[in-house]
């Protein structure tokens, strides 16, 4: 199968044989964006280990009738499970966040209100902000090659995710005054939960607050990082130490 076969995300259940009408969305993508003509073929994920590849059977202005003719295993989730705690930042900067998170492969991502993030929380439109993350993330999966979509939970008050920790994950702050390196972290863990602070960092009580939930502070160099690099360096650390990422 080539690499390049265009690929769009279907939320149902999938049958070989079967034919399927398109979402407006996907009809927009596929004729305006792709330029696809009848009996091209197109590669179909919904959220499983599975892809499907499929051919144009009809399209016309309003409608696109495709035609499953093989499905396959395709495992592309890394083997470490990373939840993203990320304090929202200003000028849309959490969008980039999240789109590049997910193709270095995080499963989840919660957004945090902070001391710092300079949000007022009664001003922010969860709901819109929450379509438009679910967006970014299909259409990043769609790129990537990543057939389970993550999660973009709703955001909250950081000491509130902090608390809800499970025992068996490895909680970590990123935080530049740290001793602790990556690699001094020596017990491997399926679950990782991760945060990272605003432009203006966290606050002294923050810090201390969160190393009492159990997480520990990383130091990931010697230079300051921006939020949006923090991030990707962050979760650079961690596939290469415990997951995918090879060197």
């Amino acid at each position: 199968m080539k690499n390049n076969i265009p690929r769009i995300y279907i939320k149902e259940n999938l049958d070989v044989n079967h034919i399927y009408s398109l979402s407006r969305d996907n009809i927009h993508y596929i004729k305006n964006v792709l330029r696809m003509k009848h009996q091209d073929v197109i590669e179909i994920f919904n959220g499983t280990n599975n892809i499907f590849l499929a051919k144009i059977i009809f399209i016309s202005i309003e409608k696109i009738q495709i035609k499953i003719f093989k499905n396959q295993l395709k495992k592309t989730e890394s083997p470490v499970n990373i939840h993203l705690g990320q304090v929202i930042s200003k000028h849309d900067k959490i969008d980039s966040i999240i789109e590049k998170s997910i193709q270095m492969g995080v499963n989840k991502i919660t957004p945090l209100f902070s001391e710092y993030c300079n949000i007022q929380k009664k001003f922010f439109n969860t709901s819109h902000k929450i379509q438009r993350w679910n967006k970014i993330i299909i259409s990043t999966c769609q790129q990537c090659n990543r057939n389970i979509i993550p999660k973009i939970k709703t955001p909250e008050n950081i000491f509130s995710w902090c608390q809800k920790n499970k025992k068996n994950d490895m909680k970590i702050i990123f935080h530049p005054t740290s001793y602790t390196t990556i690699n001094q972290l020596t017990q491997s863990k399926k679950y990782i939960r991760i945060i990272i602070g605003p432009e203006g960092g966290f606050s002294k009580y923050e810090i201390k607050k969160i190393v009492e939930y159990g997480f520990t502070a990383i130091k990931l160099g010697p230079r300051i990082l921006k939020t949006e690099t923090a991030a990707i360096a962050a979760i650079s650390a961690i596939q290469i130490k415990f997951g995918d990422f090879m060197m």
